[in-house]
């Protein structure tokens, strides 16, 4: 890991799509909209969701659609979705990639490494029923396959330690295209999918003894990394300001906090900002933001 100076520039994403159970779905107008408001706020990554209700076929024509409207506005942003539904990791679960990538748009994807699984509270308040998130190893080298093939700078994200174990050991071959980033989650008090429901958590918590751990095994490794807390507000803990000392980036928005600020996705990533300047460092977009994220710089 390459601990950079405490000046240099910082990457800010934001996950726009708020995923509450109940609520209506995003449209893809209102995606390009809450994109392009963070983007102007100070982030140079986007990530949205879809609208999972529709075939395939109509999934796939909405996220190019979409990442095509955002990439017109902001040509230089990295934009990624969350997967399809499917088992198949390339012809299913990411059935959108060759799409984006044919119509000239694709511009970094999403990969989590390792099946991880998310404890929900049953009725007596016990993590008895999950849900499943990830990929098997077997699955994930294809992704990294097609990676290389197309370029295309991979998000890999670290929900326990077993899954930064295998980035880097790909790390250490040489095998993710430039621009990809190390995404460490941090597991929040609350349950994605909802508004504050309470959950058993994942993973380590967001404390910087966790982050620290993370980043003792990421000793030698150059690629760039980012945080998140997956059901709680980042810049309300103790790893944000923490991060950035240390030379990570951040990663806001709406979608990871379940419901636990009424702050909109520009708020946060505004936000993220003002911590960024109190610590002293410069906000990275555009092409500033590309030459940190491929130059190997955290």
């Amino acid at each position: 890991m390459s601990r950079t100076s405490v000046t240099s520039p910082v990457v800010i994403e934001a996950a726009i799509t708020p995923l509450r159970k109940g609520e209506p779905l995003q449209t893809s107008e209102e995606l390009i909209h809450e994109a392009t408001e963070s983007l102007a706020g100070g982030a140079a990554i986007v990530h949205h969701h879809h609208d999972f209700r529709q075939t395939r076929e109509g999934a796939i024509a909405q996220i190019v659609h979409v990442e095509s409207e955002i990439l017109k506005a902001y040509p230089e942003v990295f934009v990624y979705n969350d997967y399809l539904r499917g088992e198949k990791i390339m012809e299913e679960k990411n059935a959108h990639l060759p799409a984006l990538a044919q119509a000239g748009v694709l511009t970094m994807a999403a990969l989590d490494p390792g099946l991880t699984q998310f404890g929900m509270l049953g009725e007596n308040g016990l993590p008895s029923i999950h849900v499943q998130g990830g990929a098997d190893y077997a699955s994930a080298h294809e992704v990294v396959e097609f990676a290389d093939r197309t370029g295309t700078p991979l998000s890999l994200g670290v929900y326990d330690p077993s899954n930064l174990r295998w980035i880097l050991a790909y790390a250490a071959k040489g095998l993710f295209p430039a621009g990809s980033m190390i995404k460490l989650y941090f597991g929040g008090e609350y349950q994605l999918g909802g508004v504050k429901w309470p959950t058993a958590g994942f993973g380590l918590p967001p404390t910087n003894q966790s982050l620290d751990m993370y980043l003792s095994l990421m000793e030698g490794c150059d690629l760039p990394w980012i945080v998140s807390i997956q059901g709680g507000v980042l810049l309300d803990s103790e790893i944000a300001q923490r991060t950035l000392e240390l030379g990570g980036h951040l990663r806001v928005g709406v979608e990871d906090t379940a419901g636990a600020t009424a702050m909109s996705n520009r708020e946060t990533v505004e936000a993220a900002v003002a911590l960024a300047e109190k610590v002293g460092r410069p906000v990275a977009t555009g092409a500033q933001a590309h030459a940190v994220l491929k130059g190997g710089a955290a």
